[in-house]
């Protein structure tokens, strides 16, 4: 008996020793993570991250972080209130039973103060799962993840503090998957989504009139990035925040020069938006992809029905607007049809690239070159006095 009990112990020892390290390693890294991502996040001058304290799990089955009054300030311009966003508090976990999954306790209520006023944005039920990537996380790499999953129910938006109720939505979800080694023709990005049950309040649906009783049934939407991301994100963020924030053109360039570069080695994009409103729906997709001059090219569809049934319900609503909207449907009528399953129906199909704009086989314009070089360097110095550059 003692020959079986002694090996065994020393397996139990062993397996608990290596879990005791896991765990210490998890805590160490969840706090290590959530601190740069906040020093990171300030360190662009216009966000500044702050909280109370930082309170870690005394628990040896699970690795938890729990942050109390999380406040997220942004600055978009000097001139602007700031955007304040507040949670009470969220944790970090991760099970002994899913190491490498990371789940968000986030708060059913969040506090956002605005330029316009106070808002309380609150949940029935919300969860965010992200799972991590090994090897970027040993590497310490920025946002070590492979794949992200939310999910919320009953989302409520309401001003005034939260006593008036302004947005109303009954469930949002969205899938993500990140490949960090994906090259030419493979997927880097991938997110899919819906927003259902989306509606305005009763009380402003019937101030402002708004038909459909202010809702918008379905947002769904797909995407795809193939192609190589940049080779060294934490290089390319760092020289974005070092341009000053009020630089629009300074941290353009920044992103041109990226998107230049994904661009040139094989990168493509490809996408959906499917929309139900009232008695329409809508469904848009296209594609991009690059020449060997690394011009774009690519398709455009878009498929809308019931365009005569949606179109008289917003004249009923907002008759100012009935000589816009005949306007527009003179404009669309040579891609507007009729059946009796879906009364008027729009059919765009366009096709860019090579110079030219199609649109249902006939060309509609040219399209001018992307000239990259214009995009990715500095515009002239202004010379003192008219601003013409003729002053020495």
């Amino acid at each position: 008996m003692r020959a079986i009990i002694k090996p065994l112990a020393a397996v139990v020892i062993v397996v608990v020793a290596a879990w005791l390290g896991l765990w210490w390693f998890a805590q160490r890294e969840l706090e290590n993570g959530f601190t740069q991502w906040a020093k990171g996040l300030s360190s662009g001058g216009d966000v500044q991250v702050s909280y109370d304290s930082i309170e870690p799990s005394g628990s040896p089955l699970v690795a938890m972080l729990t942050v109390n009054n999380l406040r997220v300030v942004v600055q978009p311009s000097p001139a602007a209130a700031p955007l304040v966003v507040t949670l009470p508090a969220f944790a970090m976990e991760i099970d002994a039973t899913a190491p490498l999954l990371l789940h968000f306790v986030l708060p059913n209520r969040i506090n956002i103060s605005a330029d316009h006023g106070d808002f309380v944005l609150t949940f029935g039920s919300i969860a965010q799962t992200e799972r991590l990537d090994l090897s970027a996380l040993l590497r310490r790499e920025p946002a070590p993840f492979s794949a992200m999953d939310t999910k919320a129910r009953n989302i409520d938006l309401l001003a005034s503090s939260g006593s008036l109720m302004v947005l109303h939505a009954d469930s949002y979800q969205t899938h993500n998957i990140f490949n960090r080694q994906a090259g030419a023709g493979q997927s880097a990005f991938t997110s899919s989504g819906a927003v259902d049950g989306m509606a305005v309040s009763p009380l402003l649906t019937r101030l402002a009139s708004i038909p459909f009783d202010g809702r918008v049934a379905h947002l769904g939407w797909n995407l795809n990035i193939d192609g190589p991301e940049p080779a060294d994100w934490a290089a390319l963020a760092a020289r974005y925040k070092a341009v000053p924030a009020d630089d629009s053109d300074g941290r353009t360039r920044i992103v041109a020069q990226a998107l230049h570069d994904w661009a040139a080695h094989g990168g493509t994009g490809a996408g959906t938006i499917d929309l139900a409103v009232g008695p329409s729906t809508l469904h848009a997709a296209g594609d991009m992809a690059f020449d060997a001059q690394v011009q774009p090219k690519g398709h455009a569809t878009l498929l809308a029905d019931h365009l005569d049934a949606f179109a008289a319900a917003i004249v009923a609503a907002y008759p100012q607007v009935q000589d816009t909207v005949h306007a527009m449907e003179a404009r669309l009528s040579p891609y507007l049809s009729s059946t009796p399953q879906g009364g008027q129906t729009l059919t765009f199909k366009a096709t860019y690239g090579n110079g030219a704009v199609m649109v249902n086989g006939q060309k509609i314009g040219s399209l001018p070159p992307v000239d990259w070089s214009h995009l990715e360097t500095a515009p002239p110095q202004q010379a003192p006095g008219d601003g013409s550059g003729a002053a020495l």
